[in-house]
């Protein structure tokens, strides 16, 4: 799991310092419904994608997070790693978390400024994590939530601003 864990940390960290231009994994090339960006969105470091985060967060460039002034809570962008499809990275992240933290991984299904996409919940040993991903190839970027799983109100937040999501290309 430590390795899991690791190699998650690891590709976001090399992805933030490496990031290209993302692509339309489906090869649609119809362009997608209009999305809505607000004064109020901000735009998550070394991405594409923009949230409205719950009050408190502010971009760190040092870490390449939208993070929480206090505590360790944080929004940041990563890749679908090159050789996955989204449905292959989450069903392995949902085989470590069911294997470590039984009944923890959950999944639902939303539309997002027009778009369709995954959040996912899951428990690993340091933290609670939601992952949010694209699913009809409006981009290839995901976002990562890490928040302390006593924090109820701060889950609710990070939930909340992942239903904000547009991407700016």
């Amino acid at each position: 799991m430590k390795q899991f864990i690791n190699l998650i940390i690891f590709t976001a960290l090399l992805t933030a310092c490496n990031h290209t231009e993302s692509n339309n994994q489906n090869g649609n090339t119809a362009e997608p419904a209009k999305t809505i960006k607000t004064a109020s969105h901000v735009k998550i470091p070394n991405s594409h994608l923009y949230i409205i985060p719950p009050a408190g967060f502010a971009v760190d460039e040092l870490s390449g997070t939208l993070a929480q002034k206090e505590g360790i809570v944080y929004f940041m962008q990563m890749q679908i790693l090159s050789g996955y499809t989204p449905e292959k990275l989450f069903s392995e992240i949902k085989t470590e978390a069911d294997k470590n933290f039984p009944g923890s991984w959950k999944e639902e299904a939303v539309t997002v400024s027009g778009h369709t996409g995954t959040i996912y919940h899951s428990k690993t040993a340091a933290y609670s994590q939601y992952y949010f991903a694209f699913t009809d190839g409006y981009t290839d970027e995901m976002i990562i939530a890490n928040y302390e799983e006593k924090d109820t109100a701060t889950d609710k937040g990070i939930y909340e601003a992942l239903k904000t999501v547009v991407a700016e290309k």
